[in-house]
């Protein structure tokens, strides 16, 4: 009977079971104090596309965890895909971005108030380690690591609160100190969650190379943004060809780096080729110039996953 239960095979579609499971793991709108719930839903409800929880599974399953193991992933995916949506609603906040829009939406500071928008990014963040905390028992100690993983991943030394610090420190794009200030805070901004996410779930899969699955993420991290600059920001044909060959580069070193980790890659990498091949449709469309239109667009708009 058990052996038959672990050989369930995982849904084919992952991306209903984290809306399901966020809407289960939030409180109800109706609950008090019902204008914070309200606005908690709004920011977690505004069409994003969980790249971050959906890699989490992802790694989950090419680590091999048995669909009886969910529920663990699920929570931790939620976790950090709440930590993601909390640093968003800060960041749109009027002393950071001051941004009006995200993904065409008014941003919950707009909607709802400044102070009711730095409750909400509270509030997530604190239910992201609720989520973990109060996860099924027999698993206390793997769930206990992924909430040491997610409090470094979230905090001032290497994650995202320390990187929203460098993000206010960075030099002049002119100042020659700008490339290695950016990396670090781009790595500290977006790595940290996605080096997490795939670390996490090869602890929750009791794989035992977690840290080899955390470089993987890392990995993953660099090539989104890469991939964001690609789609988001003007730039040149020739950069365009750049970063094309990087990122092509970049895919081949995780085919093979995952394929070293598991026996079942195919269901990680063809994720992750998803997520790059509509890149390659760019070299048939015009290249930006109207470089000051785009810049604002880029920056009231806030359409990053």
């Amino acid at each position: 009977m058990s052996s038959a239960r672990a050989s369930q095979p995982w849904p084919s579609e992952l991306l209903p079971l984290i809306e399901e499971s966020l809407d289960q793991f939030l409180p109800a709108q109706t609950a008090q104090p019902e204008p914070l719930h309200r606005a908690m839903r709004y920011a977690v409800f505004g069409g994003g596309k969980r790249l971050r929880p959906l890699f989490l599974l992802k790694v989950a399953q090419a680590a091999g965890l048995p669909r009886t193991e969910l529920p663990l992933a699920l929570r931790a995916a939620c976790a950090v895909e709440l930590i993601h949506i909390a640093s968003l609603v800060h960041d749109d906040l009027p002393c950071f971005d001051d941004a009006a829009l995200r993904k065409g939406r008014p941003t919950v500071h707009v909607v709802f108030g400044e102070a009711r928008a730095l409750l909400v990014g509270d509030a997530l963040l604190a239910r992201s380690f609720e989520l973990l905390s109060s996860g099924p028992r027999k698993h206390a100690s793997r769930a206990l690591r992924v909430v040491q993983l997610l409090a470094s991943a979230t905090g001032s030394l290497s994650g995202l609160v320390g990187g929203q610090e460098l993000e206010q420190e960075l030099p002049s794009p002119r100042d020659a100190r700008f490339p290695e200030s950016a990396a670090s805070y781009h790595e500290q901004k977006t790595g940290a969650l996605f080096g997490m996410a795939a670390e996490a779930a090869s602890v929750i899969a009791g794989a035992s190379r977690s840290a080899a699955w955390a470089d993987i993420g890392r990995l993953v991290g660099r090539g989104y943004l890469m991939a964001y600059a690609l789609q988001s920001m003007p730039h040149s044909e020739q950069v365009d060809y750049v970063l094309q060959a990087q990122l092509s580069d970049l895919a081949d070193r995780l085919h093979q780096r995952i394929a070293e980790l598991t026996e079942t890659p195919e269901p990680l990498v063809s994720f992750l080729d998803e997520l790059r091949s509509p890149l390659y449709r760019t070299r048939q469309r015009s290249f930006v110039r109207e470089e000051p239109r785009s810049v604002v667009l880029h920056a009231q708009e806030r359409n990053e996953p």
